[in-house]
Parts: structure tokens; C-alpha cells; sequence
């Protein structure tokens, strides 16, 4: 019996059916022809949509991850690759017409088409309960615009208060305008909800939801905007929905974050709404205004990819300390190096997950890419009450915020938006974070097994892809 599962059995075996194979082909190849025609076919197109893919931009993990679909399909894995990644020409086009911007100013401005700018003032929310209560407040006061930029809006208690905020705002002859991505809203609010909406707004679907498969819904809108009367902007990691305000706790208590910014960079924040509602845009660099000045940007795939550069770019300079949250961990090797030489060299890194998540394979995910880093010293900890969502990073007093989770679709395939603070805000984010930091515990897990290691190994390597 050792001598059936040795290893020189085994070879046996192969040189056998290699043999086999070879008078096989030799003697019935005249019948079997169409067949072969049909298999050389099929490799001669896996191979030709390989090379394209490989010749095309993209990261090295999004490659490695068609490669092995193509692999594993030789022709359906090709055939989804022209259904889902087909050329697809970059929408939100925006430019700024600023003054010459130096620094990381300066590539945003080439980037992503946003500059520097100045703002009156910022408010830091630390929670969806304070977030909606100042956004409702000020569409109470809005008399000109109200642009609403969301991945999800979801009938309930939120949208109702919503309906009727934006119902008296019409009344006082404010111009509203919404975008709703069709792959978050889906079966989430109803077609009785949008008629509502429609009455009182010009509505925007990005990429409804179709049978069809189409490239396009490979790319999705995942920003969070709110301007109201281009006077103020609201962005971060909040939908609107009720789970968000803790109106209902599906996944225990729901931890997000978002910023309110006055003044001129709250016009940037219109144009990035704008440039998606129209396609693209064109306008000047507001005002500077008062002694504060902000970083906001925006990513359009495909394209150029501000928001991952500008992470990296944090994270290379950052000397003492690295905070973030993120529900999502799953980056690619640019910033999986950066937080571990960040690490190596005696930066303290800290990343706050969900100990409750709302999807267990992100979860299963994150937890085999926080394993990875760990071992460079990097500290990954879990948030007890529930689900965090919040997203955001503080490097050394620089606080990046938006609609970025720490994953490949929010740097590859969601169009995204945040704002990168200094001085109080950035203050304000360290504070809410070791505030979290106490309501969490180092990330534990006992000894995985074969079957999930295995799993593990399929989720990162398919991973780019979902």
C-alpha cells in the first residue's frame, strides 16, 4: 500500500497516461479533429484576451486575479473578462482652474482635477446620529441648491425626514438635484420611493442595475456628498439609510464618521457632484477664504487613481503614528509595503476592524490580509459593540477622510471621493479613534484549519474581482 501513494507510483501513473495520450492522438486524430480544432480555438482566444490584459493598465493584483480565472475557464473566464472589463470611458471628468499647486496639491490637480482650498470651518461627526441631525438642520435652511451624491439611500425612517425636508425646500424654490448608484439602491428603495423623489428632484441613476451583463457595472458610485447652497459639504462614510443613525442595528451598534466643511471647499465638493451629474465640468478655484486650507479629491475609474497615491504618499511620510479605520481590510501590495515598512522602521500602526461584520467573506478576508501584516508589527484591532463603517486615516496630525474603504474597489472600480485636514479636524479624528481604540481589542483568532485556510487562499486571490 505505501508503494500505491508513493510518489514514484505517481510518476508512473503520469508517464503512463503521457503514453497513452500520444497513441491515442496518433491513431484517432481523423476523428477527433473537430474536437481539437475546437479546444485550439478556444486556447488561441484565452491566450489572445490574456495577452490583452496583460498588455492593458492595471495593478499587478487585478491581473493575477484574471489570469486565474482564465485559467481555471480558459474560455468562460475570457469571456468575462471582455463582458466586465471592456473599455469603458471615464465619466466625472473634473477640472478646477487654479492657481500653479505645488506638493501633493499639485498632483491632485493633474490627477483628479480638485486644488487646494480654503474653508471657514469644519465640523468632525463622530457618529451617524450627529451627522444627520446637522444635515437635516441645514436643508432646513436651504434656499438656492441642495446636490445629494449616495451609494445607498434605502426607504425608512431617514428617507421619510428626507422627503420632507427636500418637499418645504422646494417650496422655497431650491434647485435639487440627486444621484443614486444603481447597484447600492437596488431593491432598497422601490419604485414608489423614486416616483416621490422625481417629483421633487432632477434624479440621476448611475448604472442601473440591468440583466444585461454590461461593463459599466463593474464600476460603481461610491461617494458620499451632501452640498447645500454651496455653502456647505458633507462627506465620509455615511449612507442614508437607517442603519446608519442607529435606527436600526442590524450588526449591533453602527460606528461611521463624517465632516461638514464651510466655505470655498464646500464649491469643490458641487463641481465633483456636478461633473458626475453632467458628465463632466469645468469651473474656477473658489475664493481662498479665512487662514484654513483642505485637500479635497475624487477618483473617476478607470483612470488615474488619486486616492490610493495620496494614501501611499501618508503613509511613506508619517514618523510617529498611523490611525485608521476601515470595515473592509484588503489592500493591494503599494499599500500592504508602505504600512509594513511603516511598521518596520517604528511608526505605530493601529487599524480598527467590525467584530460583527456585515458580510463574512470581507470578513474572512480581512482578517487573512491583517494576518499577513501582523507579523511586520503592524497592531489590528476589533470594535466589540458592532460594525464599524467609519473609513479614515491620521498620519501624524494629516487626517484623509471620504468614502474609501482600505480594499481594491475603492481604490480600482468605485468613483470615490474625501478630504485630507490638518490641525483641528485631524486632531478631532486621533481623539474619536483611541476613543474607539477603548472599545475594541487586538484582533485574536484561533488556528485555522486546511478548509479555511484554503478558502483564505481563494478569497485573496480573487479578491480584485469582487
Amino acid at each position: 500500500m505505501r508503494k500505491l501513494f508513493s510518489l514514484d507510483f505517481l510518476y508512473i501513473l503520469l508517464i503512463a497516461a503521457e503514453i497513452a495520450a500520444i497513441v491515442f492522438l496518433c491513431l484517432f486524430v481523423p476523428y477527433c479533429l473537430p474536437v481539437a480544432v475546437a479546444f485550439a480555438a478556444g486556447w488561441a482566444f484565452t491566450a489572445v484576451v490574456a495577452c490583452i490584459m496583460l498588455a492593458r493598465g492595471g495593478g499587478p493584483e487585478m491581473k493575477l486575479a484574471l489570469a486565474a480565472l482564465m485559467i481555471l475557464l480558459p474560455v468562460a473566464g475570457a469571456v468575462i473578462y471582455v463582458i466586465a472589463c471592456a473599455k469603458h470611458r471615464p465619466g466625472g471628468e473634473l477640472k478646477i482652474r487654479c492657481a500653479p499647486q505645488t506638493s501633493l496639491a499639485a498632483a491632485a490637480n493633474a490627477g483628479c482635477g480638485t486644488c487646494l482650498c480654503g474653508y471657514d470651518k469644519a465640523v468632525y461627526l463622530d457618529c451617524g446620529e450627529k451627522f444627520f441631525e446637522l444635515l437635516f438642520k441645514e436643508l432646513e435652511n436651504a434656499k438656492v441648491s441642495i446636490y445629494l451624491e449616495y451609494f445607498i439611500l434605502s426607504r425608512g425612517e431617514i428617507y421619510d425626514r428626507l422627503v420632507s425636508c427636500l418637499r418645504r425646500a422646494k417650496g422655497r424654490g431650491a434647485e435639487i438635484k440627486i444621484i443614486l448608484d444603481g447597484v447600492g439602491c437596488a431593491f432598497k428603495i422601490g419604485r414608489k420611493q423614486l416616483r416621490v423623489l422625481k417629483e421633487l428632484a432632477e434624479i440621476k441613476i448611475f448604472h442601473r442595475l440591468s440583466p444585461l451583463p454590461r461593463s459599466r457595472l463593474n464600476f460603481r458610485d461610491h461617494r458620499k456628498i451632501a452640498v447645500i447652497d454651496g455653502r456647505v459639504a458633507f462627506t465620509g462614510g455615511i449612507n442614508l439609510a437607517d442603519e446608519y443613525a442607529n435606527l436600526t442595528k442590524p450588526f449591533g451598534y453602527w460606528k461611521d464618521t463624517a465632516v461638514a466643511i464651510y466655505g470655498g471647499a464646500a464649491e469643490i465638493f458641487g463641481a465633483m457632484f456636478l461633473s458626475v451629474f453632467y458628465g463632466s465640468y469645468q469651473t474656477d478655484a473658489p475664493p481662498d477664504a479665512g487662514d484654513k486650507t483642505c485637500l479635497p479629491f475624487c477618483d473617476n475609474p478607470p483612470g488615474k487613481y488619486f486616492g490610493e497615491n495620496a494614501l501611499e504618499w501618508l503613509i511613506n511620510g508619517a514618523k510617529k503614528e498611523i490611525c485608521a479605520f476601515t470595515p473592509y481590510f484588503c489592500v493591494g501590495e503599494r499599500i500592504s509595503a508602505a504600512l509594513a515598512f511603516a511598521a518596520e522602521r517604528g511608526v505605530k500602526v493601529k487599524i480598527i476592524l467590525p467584530h460583527i461584520p456585515d458580510k463574512k467573506y470581507a470578513y474572512a478576508l480581512s482578517k487573512a490580509c491583517a494576518a499577513e501584516l501582523a507579523c511586520s508589527g503592524v497592531e489590528f484591532y476589533e470594535y466589540l459593540p458592532g460594525f464599524i463603517h467609519a473609513k479614515g486615516l491620521v498620519c501624524d496630525g494629516t487626517a484623509y477622510i471620504g468614502s474609501y474603504n482600505l480594499d481594491f474597489r475603492s481604490f480600482r472600480l468605485n468613483y470615490e471621493c474625501g478630504v485630507i485636514f490638518g490641525g483641528e479636524i485631524a486632531e478631532a479624528m486621533r481623539r474619536d479613534f483611541y476613543a474607539t481604540l477603548a472599545l475594541s481589542r487586538p484582533l485574536e483568532e484561533a488556528k485555522c484549519g486546511k478548509a479555511r485556510k484554503i478558502w483564505r487562499l481563494i478569497l485573496k486571490v480573487f479578491a480584485p474581482l469582487v
